[in-house]
């Protein structure tokens, strides 16, 4: 198991281990204990990076793995960090661990705060690690879900009307965002080889000029 899927399995080892808590108390702990330890493997991940790159590694992409789940699809669990992606992870771990203690006395249906939170920071942590782009729309959407729910539940003001365009928005913006990732996958290999959703394989193809006019916008 590589370094990088610990970003995605820490929060769901966390949010277990709030679902077995029955305490309230014992249920913030986790949850800082949990996103503590991301934070420190984001630190972690943050150093190895910089050293790979002192040390004259100039791949694009960094601690790549890659495991395939549909085989005649081509879809794969592959993951891998360049700098903008080590730069998000580091930040949405900071993001996360102070969402943590700026809510740590919400008192209503506190268990279910703190898992909606922690299963929207491993949507993001899998979305920044994804370098297959069916993966990255899936961990894209598992977001989604969590982030209505925090803003329909525990919001303030006219948070029903904002949690649901809020989702209807993003619902739209994943319609358009599917039909590209499809229109790039069909055309991802314009000399008839095997079709791919792997961004490094597709990133040494070229797209034809018509399809990159239509699925770029």
């Amino acid at each position: 198991m590589g370094f990088l899927t610990w970003f995605v399995i820490i929060p769901v080892l966390t949010i277990a281990g709030m679902i077995l808590v029955k305490d309230v108390r014992h249920t913030r702990v986790v949850a800082a204990f949990g996103m503590g330890i991301q934070l420190i493997m984001a630190a972690v991940l943050i150093f190895l990076y910089l050293a790979e790159r002192n040390a004259g590694n100039t791949a694009e992409m960094l601690f790549v793995q890659n495991y395939e789940w549909f085989k005649s699809l081509h879809i794969a669990y592959a993951v891998g960090v360049d700098g903008i992606s080590v730069a998000m992870i580091g930040l949405t771990s900071i993001v996360v661990i102070a969402g943590i203690f700026a809510s740590w006395e919400v008192e209503y249906l506190t268990k279910e705060f703190f898992v909606s939170l922690i299963l929207l920071a491993s949507g993001v942590f899998g979305f920044f690690i994804s370098i297959d782009l069916f993966t990255m729309f899936l961990f894209y959407e598992l977001a989604v879900i969590p982030m209505y729910l925090l803003i329909g539940i525990w919001g303030t003001g006219p948070k029903d009307y904002s949690a649901m365009k809020l989702t209807l928005m993003l619902m739209g913006g994943s319609a358009l965002l599917l039909v590209g990732l499809l229109g790039i996958y069909f055309n991802s290999a314009p000399d008839g080889g095997n079709l791919t959703f792997n961004i490094l394989e597709i990133s040494k193809i070229t797209i034809p000029i018509a399809a990159q006019r239509i699925f770029f916008p």
